[in-house]
């Protein structure tokens, strides 16, 4: 999807084997909710459309204006991808093999210190701060010089390995599929592997009735690890990057070596098990009985059920797991989805001119959630990991949760066409959702649109220009309920009580959220105004849409007073607005026997503003520290007028020169960093602090050519994305410890530097979210080239028995045009499908992400 369509915008938020991305239609509509779009698979509502197989996929259709996604109502605020899964064909049974295997390798890696001139610069520090030198004179005369980042990464592999078998009759249609995808993590003990498999089957019964069946079946495993922004051992990334290349990784006798009573970053990367399992199945089935000539009933029915195991374990060979005498845990995910669908559609056609087709249903969904997770401690032996809980002496924690919400809807849809020229479409829907409180689980959901094939008018059939001219408009409303269950609820979690100081801890509860009854689903009105043009006998078509959408009941977190016991509440209040144009021009630009030329490009912008929150002014958000010595910073400020997750903090402007005297930073020493003064005060406080730039870009561009010349195929897409920043920790503590930037630091005989002499984490003044490390993120990249052949079957003899054959290669990420200077401009390290809070508001930060890597691919596909 990525590039492929105007107004969509994917960006890979996590490069580790298995990792998700974020997919943003027309902009981000709310704040504490997700802004994921809605999945729909061969009918079937999911959460997990991300995680379908590509070889399965038919078509993919997006749903963006209000009118296309009214009938999804409180679900379609954040617009819908429909996915048709491969069905049978009548004729003759085809079975289709497909197999690629390839190559990732580590884009841009990190320009780091040898241990010499690491020691070097640590002792300096310490005795530029009064402090003895870090490093001994043994330790100077030691040869160890440990590249952390080569031995935590390798050259990694792909594969996937597809099987397809189609066919059937009139009456019956069947496709069945296998796949294998496994991929070796660039990052050592990051495999991810996927077995997949799906059902399709249509059948005709009679005149009047057919039926069918879906059902997929997935089973993953995959090795996990933390890749945010926070500096824990367990976020790997923090020590491969920043741990003294002074530190030998083994030991002598093969144990891992130690500084100061910690672990090295190996040992944290290789030693912990933690291990993923996912069981997937959906099924469902449907039938459409044809009562009349013009009025069908469809129904359909299915449930899709997902199960997850993690399972961790923290040995006694690292320092942490010593103390405990190993650490367990096993945390379990059930995830059941039933959903039910019926509805009636009635066409007819009046004295040839006057089309009708009313649609008119109902559905049911319901959901459950269960989790149960245990963590025990203190082991006889590391033998057996997390498959024997009842061997550890002490149970640190148990936790259980089941959670359930319905929802069912009424919708309706009319669509009308006046001799083919002169279309309408109006829809309504009406949800009722368990999430909210009885007074406000309904919602109503209506649209309307409008289009005129001005190309089809009798004054238009002797124009020269063009070959098809639609133009169209539309208004409704839509919404979004994917919030937590109970938000609207006072709800409890254990705790310890004491009767007096001299007792024990006997259990409790206490309330972990205050109720408010007046929560409502967030609401989504949308306008949308369009043209589709084809000219020179429609070779060339260009679709134009401007839309404006305002999202209102906006749920937002307010501070209240502590003494309600909390420090803040969950309300509606406030609203946001996106809006747009968007340009797709689709070119055939050459056609004949031997060649064909075929250019697509997309280009779209959006702009975000707040309109209100609440009667605030603005929210603040956090990042986590960099660095043990310093605490959280504010990161990002959402302001009424501006948009989600734009950088916040202070202009950097150099470092302080020997014998300079800076009024507004009186203290500083030369070589401290030095910030501006923006309101001229005199002094650097936090009001000194602005805008430095916007996670978000304004613009994203695909650009796709395609060619073939007799057997051969060519393939070059380009996709971009213009108007983005992001803030580079890891930049700031590569300057700071461990990166070769940090040879550039201040000293009396080095004056004329902009890195200051120790860092930006020791200053009295300013703060380490500066302006120095916001960059510029736009990019171009070179997405995807693609070059096969198509052998020539009928002339090999040995390859008669196949229909067609293709052999191809495929290399992605080829290279990227862009001005930032870390791993990969895509990169967003607050990303979480559990916390779209961080994703929305906290967006924008590169720090510990899994390393970007190219890949080349060389695959086969044949037909039988």
């Amino acid at each position: 999807m990525q590039g492929r369509a105007s107004g969509v915008q994917v960006t890979q938020a996590s490069s580790a084997p298995g990792g998700t991305s974020i997919i943003r239609i027309r902009g981000g509509n709310s704040v504490k909710s997700t802004n994921e779009p809605l999945y729909v698979v061969d009918g079937f509502i999911t959460d997990n459309g991300k995680d379908i197989s590509p070889s399965d996929i038919e078509d993919i259709q997006i749903l963006k204006d209000a009118s296309a996604t009214a009938i999804y109502g409180s679900e379609g605020a954040n617009g819908v991808v429909l996915i048709s899964t491969k069905r049978g064909k009548s004729g003759k049974a085809s079975v289709e093999l497909e197999s690629y295997y390839g190559t990732q390798r580590i884009k841009n890696r990190p320009d780091l210190m040898n241990a010499t001139d690491y020691k070097a610069i640590a002792n300096a520090k310490a005795i530029e701060q009064g402090n003895p030198p870090e490093y001994t004179a043994e330790d100077l005369e030691s040869s160890t010089n440990t590249d952390w980042f080569s031995l935590a990464t390798r050259n990694a592999t792909v594969q996937s390995h597809n099987l397809n078998i189609s066919g059937g009759n009139e009456d019956t249609r069947i496709s069945i599929s296998g796949n294998y995808f496994g991929q070796v993590g660039a990052l050592k003990k990051t495999d991810f592997d996927r077995y997949s498999g799906r059902f399709n089957i249509d059948q005709k019964v009679g005149k009047r009735f057919k039926a069918g069946a879906n059902i997929y079946a997935a089973r993953s495993f995959s090795q996990f690890k933390t890749y945010d922004g926070n500096i824990v051992p367990s976020n790997v990334l923090y020590g491969i990057m920043f741990t003294s290349p002074a530190i030998a990784p083994y030991n002598a006798d093969g144990t891992y070596a130690r500084r100061n009573g910690k672990d090295n970053p190996l040992a944290w990367l290789l030693e912990p098990t933690n291990d993923r399992y996912n069981n997937r199945m959906t099924a469902n089935i449907f039938g459409d009985l044809q009562i009349l000539d013009e009025l069908t009933l469809h129904i359909s029915g299915g449930t899709e059920f997902s199960a997850t195991k993690e399972g961790t374990y923290l040995p006694t060979t690292l320092v942490s797991g010593e103390k405990v005498q190993g650490q367990a845990s096993v945390n379990e995910l059930n995830s059941t989805r039933n959903l039910m669908e019926t509805y009636l559609t009635y066409k007819k056609v009046f004295n040839e001119i006057h089309s009708f087709t009313a649609l008119a249903g109902f559905s049911y969904q319901f959901d459950q959630n269960e989790r149960h997770y245990t963590q025990v401690q203190k082991f006889t032996t590391d033998k057996y990991l997390y498959n024997n809980l009842d061997g550890a002496a002490e149970r640190i924690k148990a936790i259980t949760d089941k959670q359930e919400a319905i929802m069912y809807s009424y919708f309706g849809r009319l669509n009308y066409a006046l001799k083919d020229k002169y279309l309408a479409t109006f829809t309504i829907r009406q949800d009722v959702s368990s999430k909210f409180s009885s007074k406000n689980r309904i919602g109503y959901y209506p649209s309307g649109s409008l289009a005129w094939r001005v190309s089809d008018e009798d004054f238009m059939k002797d124009n020269k220009i063009f070959s098809n001219l639609k133009v169209r408009m539309g208004y409704g409303g839509t919404g979004n309920d994917r919030v937590n269950n109970y938000v609207y609820m006072s709800t409890f979690g254990p705790t310890g009580v004491s009767l007096s100081e001299e007792s024990d801890l006997y259990g409790g509860v206490v309330g972990t959220r205050l109720p408010n009854p007046n929560l409502k689903w967030e609401s989504n009105y949308q306008f949308d105004a369009g043209v589709d043009m084809g000219f020179l006998n429609d070779r060339l078509s260009v679709t134009a849409d401007y839309y404006r959408k305002t999202t209102k009941n906006l749920l937002l977190d307010i501070p209240i007073e502590q003494i309600y016991g909390f420090n803040s509440q969950l309300i509606n209040g406030g609203s946001l607005q996106n809006q747009g144009i968007e340009l797709s021009i689709n070119s055939r630009n050459v056609e004949n026997d031997n060649m064909t030329w075929n250019t697509t490009l997309n280009i779209a912008y959006n702009k975000q503003k707040a309109i209100n929150l609440n009667d605030r002014p603005y929210i603040i958000s956090q990042t986590a520290n960099p660095d043990g010595a310093v605490p959280a910073a504010d990161f990002t400020k959402l302001a009424v007028g501006r948009e989600l997750s734009e950088l916040y903090g202070y202009v950097y402007d150099g470092v302080i020169k020997t014998g300079e005297v800076y009024a507004a930073q009186p203290l500083s020493k030369p070589g401290d960093p030095k910030y501006k003064d923006l309101n001229g005060d005199g002094a650097i406080t936090a009001d000194d602090r602005k805008v430095l730039g916007n996670a978000y870009p304004h613009y994203v561009l695909g650009f796709n050519n395609s060619f073939t010349y007799k057997g051969l195929e060519l393939g070059i897409f380009f996709q971009g994305a213009f108007g983005s920043d992001l803030y580079n920790m890891n930049r700031l503590l590569l300057e700071t410890y461990t990166g070769t930037d940090a040879l550039q630091r201040w000293t009396p005989q080095n004056n004329n530097t902009d890195v200051p002499r120790n860092g930006y984490f020791t200053s009295k003044y300013g703060g380490y979210i500066n302006s120095r490390f916001v960059e510029n993120a736009s990019y171009v990249k070179l997405k995807n080239l693609s070059i096969g052949y198509n052998i020539p079957t009928s002339k090999i003899g040995f390859l008669k028995g196949i229909s067609t054959a293709k052999i191809y290669f495929n290399a992605q990420d080829l290279f990227t045009i862009t001005k930032y200077t870390g791993s990969d401009p895509e990169v967003n390290s607050n990303n979480s499908d559990t916390d779209p809070n961080s994703t929305n508001l906290r967006a924008g930060l590169d720090f510990n992400a899994y390393p970007a890597y190219r890949s080349f691919t060389l695959g086969l596909k044949l037909n039988f």
